[in-house]
């Protein structure tokens, strides 16, 4: 018997691009992959906003019509490598726009207070491994579960700070004061 080496992400396609559900956003991009650990596919929304900042949220397919689609927990036990998928599809977006700044909110489990969820805390870790400081400065809210991959260029010319970034998460995901 052989192992098979597995590529540390799943392989993920383009879907479609669909219109822009608040103000402020663009569009949302949307791709799928599946598990070839379970065979469960997910559904990766990017969404696209002003100032050049995306935001990649996650959910099994079979949730897609569910509200708490973002705070599910399925028991499969392989959340690195559906995040590194999700990292994946982030660099593609790193290569092709310059000026690119990434938003990541860790959803909270029921039960669970959204301060410094655990699903933040993976994150914030995942994000500090595998997307270095040269290009990127990191920020992240505990408080809000927020986590924030701001451009170094982009906040050196002016075109972001941290005033706009905390002014896209409260308006973006409307989080109460």
């Amino acid at each position: 018997m052989t192992n098979k080496i597995l590529p540390p992400y799943y392989s993920a396609k383009f879907i479609m691009k669909r219109k822009p559900v608040c103000q402020g956003m663009i569009r949302i991009d949307q791709w799928r992959f599946q598990s070839e650990k379970t065979g469960r596919k997910y559904i990766v929304d990017v969404e696209v906003y002003d100032k050049h900042i995306y935001s990649v949220k996650f959910y099994p397919k079979e949730k897609a019509n569910s509200k708490s689609r973002f705070s599910c927990l399925t028991g499969d036990f392989e959340p690195r490598r559906i995040v590194l998928t999700c990292i994946y599809i982030l660099k593609i977006y790193i290569e092709s726009d310059e000026q690119s700044s990434f938003a990541f909110v860790g959803a909270h489990s029921e039960g669970e207070p959204q301060e410094s969820n655990k699903r933040f805390r993976f994150y914030s870790r995942m994000m500090t491994t595998y997307v270095g400081e040269s290009i990127f400065e990191h920020y992240s809210d505990e408080e809000k579960g927020a986590y924030l991959l701001a451009r170094k260029r982009e906040l050196s010319q002016g075109n972001l700070s941290v005033e706009i970034i905390n002014n896209f998460f409260q308006d973006i995901y409307l989080f109460e004061e």
